[in-house]
């Protein structure tokens, strides 16, 4: 495990140098004159019924105790979902000339760059509306039967169900006017001189997110050894999720590298290693002001709606999560590693 670790701190001073370390935002001063007298706007308005049989992730070896190979993964995913502009307050229609729904900010796309020669993709949010009416998909784990990992219910890990789900994308301090509408951006460029990677930014205004019904449970009971046909299948979940005010702001920059361990220390020799180094920029942060609420209730069908039982409510409010300055020994900054083993 020391030469692992000491392995992966040679690894950052050597692939990922400070140019790339140094990752800094755009301000919002700078963006705000990004208007562009050329780019595009795009207008989506799409409803899409999506079948995935299986979606699993495996290892082909296994290991010790567990050679085969073994999958983790989802089977039998259906939702139908809508996305399209804004059709609620301001942007409803509220008669035969007042299209609301137009007032809609588009995605747009611009590209440019900097007196420093710092090119920068600048992708601007739309005034959104995602809307899914159901969700459901099983758990699993699995070996292969005919070249495949597939769903038994003897390996369910359980049942996901979720319906009646509103994301909004867009806030303003005068709900009223469509115009003061605005949902963010991301930020697309290199990750920095000398280096090879991607560096994305973003800031994001989620107005809010409410789902009617989140649930967890088993189409068959655990229980049903001890207590047989009387032990049916059982949901616990909340009902009327709601977060409101959500902002997301930051920035990552993401690369990929490989180092020879032998020839930068013998003493750490792990062979020939590459990785996938995401470093989060200081400061980036989520921010839910507001409150998140719900009521988590137990009952005997994924809609929680047969046998229900409320357990409480809950309020959660305040929220930030921010990434600060670094106190590890790898970094300044925050950072994620991958690698195979």
């Amino acid at each position: 495990m020391k030469k692992i670790f000491t392995a992966i701190v040679l690894f950052t001073l050597v692939v990922l140098p400070m140019s790339v370390l140094a990752m800094t935002d755009i301000t919002d001063d700078e963006l705000s004159t990004v208007t562009g007298q050329a780019g595009v706007s795009i207008n989506v308005d799409v409803t899409a019924n999506l079948t995935i049989g299986t979606v699993a992730w495996g290892d082909s070896d296994g290991f010790t105790g567990y050679t085969n190979a073994g999958f983790v993964g989802i089977g039998g995913l259906n939702l139908s979902v809508h996305a399209s502009g804004r059709h609620d307050g301001a942007f409803a229609t509220t008669g035969a000339t007042a299209v609301g729904y137009m007032g809609n900010d588009p995605i747009t796309i611009d590209v440019g760059t900097n007196a420093g020669g710092q090119s920068l993709v600048r992708i601007g949010l739309p005034t959104f509306h995602i809307s899914v009416d159901t969700l459901q998909t099983d758990i699993f784990v699995s070996g292969v039967t005919a070249g495949a990992p597939t769903s038994t219910t003897a390996q369910q890990l359980g049942n996901i169900f979720m319906s009646g789900i509103e994301i909004r994308l867009g806030q303003s301090a005068t709900p009223a006017d469509a115009a003061s509408y605005n949902a963010g951006y991301v930020t697309i460029g290199a990750a920095g001189a000398g280096n090879t990677g991607v560096n994305i930014g973003f800031n994001v205004a989620i107005d809010g997110v409410f789902i009617e019904t989140l649930s967890y449970g088993n189409t068959s009971s655990i229980l049903a050894g001890s207590f047989g046909a009387a032990a049916l299948q059982g949901y616990v979940g909340v009902k009327d999720f709601r977060l409101d005010d959500v902002n997301i702001y930051g920035g990552v920059a993401i690369g990929v590298g490989t180092l020879d361990t032998a020839a930068l220390n013998p003493a750490a020799n792990q062979g020939t290693i590459t990785q996938v180094n995401i470093i989060f920029a200081n400061g980036t942060t989520i921010a839910i002001p507001g409150a998140i609420t719900g009521t988590v209730v137990l009952a005997r069908n994924r809609a929680l709606t047969v046998n229900a039982g409320e357990l409480g409510n809950f309020y959660i409010g305040g929220v930030t999560a921010s990434i600060v300055d670094n106190v590890g020994s790898l970094s300044t900054q925050s950072l994620v590693q991958i690698w195979a083993h």
